[in-house]
């Protein structure tokens, strides 16, 4: 599954260093096709981001886009669900979806 980057952080993060996309692939040892195709489509997967990231000194959820902000990555890269529940509202909605469920068995 390819994991969304932000575009536009993914770039800063390469020209704040003064690199280009190749200088980038050959510290992240990926190919610079791959750099290309990332930086225009802004998908990645999650072994590229991860390269990425180490290559620029970065925790992935810093270049991720706002769409994975329910994700984040664990220490050994696997993808991993933040807890959706922290809001009162998804709370209370699941709280009421629950007690619909239930009374529609009774």
């Amino acid at each position: 599954m390819d994991m969304e980057l932000n575009k536009q952080k993914l770039r800063h993060e390469r020209e704040s260093r003064a690199w280009t996309q190749s200088h980038l692939a050959e510290v992240a040892d990926i190919s610079l096709k791959t750099i290309q195709r990332i930086e225009k489509s802004g998908f990645a997967s999650p072994e590229s981001t991860q390269a990425i990231c180490s290559a620029f000194e970065i925790k992935v959820d810093d270049i991720l886009t706002r769409q994975n902000e329910n994700f984040s990555t664990s220490a050994n890269g696997n993808r991993v669900m933040k807890n959706v529940f922290s809001s009162k509202v998804l709370r209370l909605s699941f709280i009421a979806f629950v007690i619909v469920f239930a009374i529609s068995f009774i």
